[in-house]
């Protein structure tokens, strides 16, 4: 996963957040199963793209249980390959338990190793009482039905998105809640595995480290159809820039 920076201070009163939203996806499902997996290219100042390693999203074959509830579960996992951990490893695992049956955050995991940076945090929801609890003991308010950033990607492929729109997805993440836009640009037509297929460029708009600590604006390509697979990501980081280019993916199941 590639993670965002920035969002600016907007009146909660003012955005189509919430209730119009979850009306919205109803009774929509996760494909238990989908895996994309991607290649991450690195290009740094007068340096062509270079393989700098390799990440994926999957969602668990297998239902779990969080918070004694019915839960699916989320991996986010990126690696450096051996030549670019000379220069500087990475190593991230991000995992997300989701309710089942209302795609809220139970509980959130991350484990982010990017060259002399390390980190780890665990956060339960507990969405009755609407509270954050870290780790580290620290409880935080949260909004009704708070999703985290990894659930965040997946809902908002579940949305009818129409260019020149956006939409907010109510967000937690590092201690702060706010609404993660979701920016829908414009169609463009370009190279997948797919072959050249129409897509939808969109711009997630948030503030978390993550994945070589984004410092710029992340650029998502998403397929303009039911499925809404990301193929292409771009985004600016601390030491240049990156690509994750999607080279493997498995549709998993829909449920009925």
């Amino acid at each position: 996963m590639i993670t965002f920076l920035g969002l600016s201070n907007i009146a909660w009163a003012d955005l189509p957040v919430a209730d119009t939203l979850r009306s919205t996806i109803s009774g929509k499902k996760l494909k238990r199963g989908e895996k994309m997996t991607y290649s991450i290219e690195w290009k740094g100042a007068g340096i062509t793209f270079i393989k700098a390693g390799t990440s994926f999203m999957r969602v668990d074959s297998e239902l779990t249980w969080a918070r004694d509830r019915r839960a699916y579960h989320i991996v986010n996992e990126t690696w450096s390959n051996p030549t670019f951990s000379f220069f500087y490893r990475v190593h991230d695992r991000i995992e997300s338990f989701v309710d089942h049956e209302k795609l809220y955050s139970l509980r959130y995991q991350k484990m982010l190793n990017e060259g002399g940076y390390h980190h780890q945090e665990s956060v339960e929801f507990d969405q009755e009482k609407r509270k954050a609890i870290y780790s580290t003991g620290q409880e935080v308010d949260l909004f009704p039905e708070a999703k985290d950033i990894l659930i965040s990607l997946y809902w908002a492929r579940l949305f009818p998105l129409e260019v020149g729109k956006s939409i907010y997805i109510d967000n937690h993440t590092d201690k702060k809640n706010y609404p993660l836009e979701v920016k829908v640009y414009k169609k463009e037509k370009i190279k997948t595995i797919f072959g050249k297929v129409e897509c939808l460029l969109v711009e997630p708009v948030l503030r978390t480290p993550g994945l070589f600590e984004n410092q710029g604006r992340l650029l998502v390509w998403l397929t303009n159809d039911e499925r809404k697979i990301p193929v292409l990501m771009k985004s600016k980081i601390l030491i240049g820039s990156i690509n994750a280019v999607l080279k493997e993916y498995s549709p998993g199941i829909t449920e009925k």
